[in-house]
């Protein structure tokens, strides 16, 4: 019983990556591209997750502040996240009071989003564009680049999330720094 279970979310899992490998390769070299940009502008960089979305955002900005492949200096990333409230009430009201306090034209929020409803979106889109922020959204579609799943089910869309954040961090990591030297 858990090894077909098992099979069968990892088969899913396959399956949705197989499909989405293009579109994750092109909003992550878009976003990549943005953040550096911003980062050498001196911009801010908001890792923004709330729910169950909170711990890809965790990642995310710990990828960029600690890195994983080189050494290499630290990316300031503001992680936004909290998983104490619900994400449709209390939550998004937390993240767009941050985003609204900090956020400033330019700035780049990363937002990940696989599980938030249609309101909470608009909000978060509203603030982003008040503060004429950059948005780059993760698991929703929103008024920007956005990394979408299509038919993916609620865990499989929450597992390519933090597979996509993965991969980003490590084009962020090379748009400042240049390619990886990988000895073999």
């Amino acid at each position: 019983m858990h090894y077909e279970a098992t099979a069968h979310h990892f088969q899913q899992l396959i399956e949705q990556l197989s499909l989405s490998v293009d579109a994750i390769a092109d909003i992550a070299g878009i976003a990549a591209e943005q953040v550096a940009e911003a980062l050498v502008g001196e911009k801010k960089l908001f890792c923004c997750g709330v729910g169950i979305d909170a711990s890809t955002a965790t990642l995310m900005s710990t990828l960029l502040t600690c890195g994983v492949n080189r050494e290499r200096p630290t990316l300031p990333a503001i992680e936004l996240s909290t998983t104490t409230n619900q994400p449709d009430d209390g939550a998004i009201h937390w993240l767009t009071n941050r985003l609204g306090a900090l956020g400033q034209p330019g700035d780049i929020a990363i937002i990940f989003a696989s599980q938030l409803s249609t309101h909470s979106l608009e909000k978060l889109e509203s603030t982003v564009n008040n503060r004429q922020c950059v948005a780059i959204w993760i698991g929703a579609q929103g008024r920007g680049p956005s990394l979408v799943f299509p038919g993916a089910d609620p865990l499989i869309t929450l597992s390519l999330c933090h597979a996509s954040a993965a991969c980003l961090a490590e084009l962020i990591d090379i748009a400042m720094f240049g390619p990886l030297e990988i000895s073999y």
